[in-house]
């Protein structure tokens, strides 16, 4: 398994039991044993390109509109554009500051007519239009990691807290003229960074009216739903049949624990797919195999196998876009 695959901590591992577990549930009332249904996904073939722009050299983020899914490479520095079938179609974008040129896009979204991208290491967000034709953008006073669609122009970007800065933020809402129009969800902080590096990783999924869902990569047994405006809706407890590994790192001296809670996450038609990370050779964490269908309240409806880990996906109309081991698109079914 690659290495960036992983955490990449050495830790003692306690990985809870998965499947059936007792337990409390959203709502209250105890969950004894309850079965969850378990399906395995159905693959859709992706025809091989051996043309070199349509391979994935670092593929990062994903987005979709109607017809085509958008990938944004950070090795290839471009976006590289595919049917919902997995027919290569185009890449635009290279290396390089100047206009419609990336350094390392980390991610990138469908807004309206335009495709958004964050523009990592050249502190910016730019707009292409759906042909790939540069439209502008505007500066950032941080790295942009992740960028979503909030509706009506405006945009939302995660960025990494570095810990330098106090009150850092995480979250960043712009509008349509790349004018700040909200930021939030603060940074936690430790006396050790790399402790607080991976307890801020977070994973967004749009929702319903410009709102959205926040989930921390290593956090507590919870989902945090905003409204377009930024102001956080409420905390949605996960039922506890959703299962996760804890990893015990070395940090300040001591012991700190880690939950694995989440590796990546996707909404689609009401319902949160979240794939919790798994342990790799009993030391450390990777992506998972196993992905989890919650309700909006946050109960544990079913259960999708996969034939392979996936670090990254995106779940539109009931079929799964998903990233490998390898850095190779694959397609499932896994609709409800």
């Amino acid at each position: 398994m690659s290495g960036r695959a992983r955490l990449g901590v050495a830790a003692l591992v306690v990985i809870l039991a998965t499947g059936v577990i007792a337990g409390t549930v959203p709502g209250g009332g105890r969950s004894l044993l309850q079965p969850v249904p378990r399906r395995k996904a159905l693959e859709v073939p992706v025809a091989a390109d051996g043309r070199d722009e349509a391979l994935l050299g670092r593929p990062l983020a994903l987005a979709a509109d109607a017809d085509r899914l958008y990938v944004a490479d950070a090795l290839d520095c471009a976006i590289k554009v595919f049917t919902k079938d997995g027919r290569f179609l185009k890449s635009f974008g290279r290396k390089g500051a100047g206009p419609g040129e990336l350094s390392f896009p980390s991610g990138v979204a469908v807004s309206g007519d335009a495709v958004v991208v964050a523009d990592k290491l050249n502190l910016r967000i730019q707009t292409y239009d759906r042909e790939g034709a540069a439209r502008g953008g505007f500066k950032v006073p941080f790295a942009p990691d992740r960028v979503f669609d909030l509706g009506g122009g405006r945009i939302l970007v995660t960025g990494n807290p570095t810990g330098r800065r106090p009150e850092e933020s995480i979250l960043h809402i712009y509008d349509a003229a790349g004018r700040p129009a909200w930021r939030g969800l603060e940074a936690r902080t430790s006396k050790d960074r790399v402790f607080d590096a991976f307890r801020n990783m977070v994973l967004v999924c749009p929702g319903d009216e410009g709102g959205f869902f926040v989930i921390f990569k290593s956090g507590g047994r919870e989902i945090l739903e905003y409204a377009s405006s930024g102001a956080l809706r409420k905390a949605i407890g996960v039922d506890e049949r959703y299962a996760y590994p804890t990893v015990s790192i070395p940090a300040g001296g001591g012991a700190m624990k880690l939950d694995g809670f989440c590796w990546a996450a996707s909404r689609d038609r009401g319902f949160l797919y979240l794939a919790a990370a798994e342990s790799v050779d009993g030391k450390d964490l990777g992506p998972g195999r196993t992905v989890s269908v919650l309700d909006g309240q946050g109960r544990l409806r079913s259960v999708v196998e996969l034939p392979c880990a996936v670090h990254r996906f995106l779940v539109s109309d009931g079929r799964m876009f998903a990233i490998d081991d390898e850095g190779a698109l694959r397609i499932f079914e896994v609709g409800p």
